[in-house]
């Protein structure tokens, strides 16, 4: 054996200690928890994240009788104002700590940046809540694969908040593909155009303003979690964190979720992932952000199945079968065909994707049914993206290995799970 291939070895081997460590970390109850409630009675809610989709989900929670808001959580106070004016008698938290283990709480809702996403859903499933998390599941493979350790280990549900699966027309899409009208599906073409005004912005921004002081009530040190000291500025933080790879992983992440998620859902690769991944990408300009925005990728999967993703309009997936192509939109997940006879007799009801989203979890969560986005199936879409990104990030292709989540390359089996700064662990 040459001293590369030991050098090889030996990272590999400290790659699994690492790995083993996360896994032992997440150790969680031993005995399935259900749902010990009455018919009647109604479900406890945490939300642990109460701006943006935290809010809508919030406004969702409000509206259902069979459902009370027991506990709010965020670390900005404005945003936890708010969310405590709306449920006066909610215990009003910053620290997701002083929530998630409250006897009163049977499910939490988290929706967080994606960086707290694997602490907050870890600690929840050791107190044996369910969960409804936010995509991307979590911020790096290794904290995905911990999470989905202890959910399986606590035996709660996890809904993985890839509402578009809940749409009719990804239900369609992939009895289309069942039926084996498309023929045998060989390419993926995966769609995400650039030209929003916020993706515009981050991939022009040469002159961002200056670092501050937080603002008076965002306890930004606890913001950060487990990442790196950084100064607070404007642009670093809320929203705008999805474009700083310690917080979010950019476009692959955000909307590449949805979109890469359809993909799995309707090909049936909700427990693998890819076997080959090719990726390149063009930094943000000025160095500020350093998440992508305009990339090309392809992805190659154990079936034989082809990914391509790039910038092109519009926004979803075509699939290319041996007998003709399907479009599928994002959002809303319309369909067109080529030939437009494959769409013959489909009919697609109009829904609310988050109302059914949010339903079919907390009936899972009464009834045992199974959910729409598991725990597996959110990491595994996560982890499809989390690839894409190293594969920009390290610049060049490399073999992965769906079953052991483990690459050829050392530089990439090096940043599947990030330092956490203390005191913050899986």
């Amino acid at each position: 054996m040459h001293t590369n291939d030991l050098d090889r070895a030996g990272n590999r081997r400290e790659f699994l200690r690492r790995a083993a460590a996360i896994a032992g970390a997440a150790a969680a109850v031993p005995a399935t928890r259900l749902w010990a409630g009455a018919p009647s009675d109604r479900l406890g809610v945490a939300c642990v994240g109460t701006g943006g989709m935290g809010g809508m989900h919030l406004d969702w929670l409000a509206q259902q009788p069979d459902v009370r808001v027991v506990a709010v959580c965020d670390v900005d106070a404005g945003h936890l104002k708010g969310a405590s004016a709306r449920f006066p008698d909610a215990l009003a938290s910053g620290d997701f700590r002083e929530v998630v283990g409250r006897p009163d709480v049977d499910v939490v809702f988290v929706a967080t940046p994606d960086h707290w996403h694997a602490l907050v859903g870890i600690a929840a499933a050791r107190a044996g809540k369910h969960l409804y998390c936010e995509k991307p599941l979590t911020n790096s493979i290794g904290e995905g694969r911990a999470l989905c350790k202890a959910v399986a280990d606590a035996g709660v549900v996890l809904q993985t908040g890839s509402m578009e699966r809940s749409n009719p027309g990804a239900s369609a899409a992939k009895q289309l593909v069942d039926q084996g009208r498309l023929g045998e599906v060989h390419t993926v073409r995966i769609h995400l155009p650039n030209l929003d005004a916020h993706l515009q912005e981050v991939e022009h921004f040469t002159t961002p303003p200056p670092d501050a002081d937080p603002p008076a009530g965002l306890d930004y040190d606890f913001w950060l979690g487990h990442t790196p000291v950084s100064p607070y500025n404007e642009k670093r933080c809320h929203f705008f964190w999805r474009f700083h790879r310690r917080y979010g992983g950019g476009e692959i992440t955000d909307r590449g979720a949805h979109v890469i998620d359809l993909a799995h859902m309707i090909l049936g690769l909700d427990a693998t992932g890819p076997t080959r991944v090719e990726a390149t990408g063009t930094p943000p300009r000025g160095g500020f952000y350093d998440a992508f925005i305009t990339f090309n990728f392809e992805n190659h999967y154990p079936t034989g199945m082809k990914m391509v993703g790039d910038n092109s309009a519009p926004r979803g997936l075509t699939l290319e079968g041996t007998e003709g192509k399907l479009f599928v939109a994002v959002h809303g997940c319309g369909l067109s065909a080529e030939p437009p006879s494959l769409l013959q007799g489909v009919e697609l009801p109009r829904v609310d994707p988050y109302a059914v989203h949010r339903r079919g979890f907390l009936d899972a969560v009464r009834g045992g049914r199974p959910v729409a986005a598991g725990a597996e199936a959110g990491h595994r879409t996560a982890s499809a993206c989390h690839l894409i990104n190293l594969a920009m990030v390290t610049g060049k292709p490399f073999a992965w290995d769906p079953a052991t989540e483990l690459s050829d390359s050392d530089a990439v089996n090096a940043l599947l799970s990030p330092s956490m700064r203390s005191p913050w662990r899986l």
